[in-house]
């Protein structure tokens, strides 16, 4: 499997989600965001190289049934309980989850530290005019109790393609209260004038 050297690795472990919660919204109040509205981020060769495998890998994801083959099946899209996570940014479209690699929200501390290129925990969609979803980038995500386990206490964070994961804490369905974790959005199916990483995409539509 392609373990790309800027690659930090990501949580895995079998969860309970129920395919219909509803995500919540993310919470980067405490966040200074203003380096990842940064052009040049994304233009080095070893970003590009990682940004291609990806794509490779994700490819197949445009056709939703083969998403939830795959198990990206949690929380949304399900027409009675779906969101799309705004701002005044912009929207963070659709989630698809897969537990499996995510780990449980109820036991977030016994979920695997491991980042894979080629397995993002979410995948991300916007609805397009007709109703049909949209992929339009990924989502790693890791457990900080999981990663800290793995590293130790107050470790620096995870990072993919040489960018550090965010520091966030909202709640998850399945866990208590709100769960601090690292989290990495990555428009890789959909142009963000705020960045390649940037968590609010203004060009997503919900």
């Amino acid at each position: 499997m392609y373990r790309p050297v800027l690659a930090i690795m990501a949580a895995a472990a079998m969860a309970s989600c129920r395919p219909n919660d509803p995500i919540q919204p993310m919470n980067h109040d405490d966040h200074n965001l203003a380096a990842l509205r940064n052009p040049a981020l994304e233009k080095t060769p070893e970003v590009q190289s990682g940004l291609a495998v990806i794509r490779r890998a994700t490819a197949k994801f445009h056709e939703l049934d083969s998403a939830t083959a795959a198990g990206y099946v949690a929380w949304s899209p399900d027409p009675a309980t779906a969101t799309c996570p705004s701002s005044s940014e912009g929207n963070m479209g659709y989630h698809r989850v897969n537990v499996g690699l995510r780990g449980s929200a109820a036991n977030p501390a016994a979920a695997d530290a491991t980042i894979d290129l080629e397995l993002p925990e979410m995948l991300l969609y916007e609805k397009m005019a007709n109703g049909k979803l949209r992929l339009v980038g990924v989502e790693y995500l890791v457990f900080t109790a999981a990663w800290e386990a793995a590293h130790g206490v107050g470790a620096a964070p995870p990072e993919i393609l040489g960018q550090p994961l965010l520091a966030s804490s909202h709640t998850f369905p399945g866990g208590t209260g709100n769960i601090p974790h690292y989290e990495l959005h990555v428009w890789v199916w959909s142009p963000n004038p705020l960045g390649m990483f940037y968590p609010w995409n203004p060009e997503i539509t919900c």
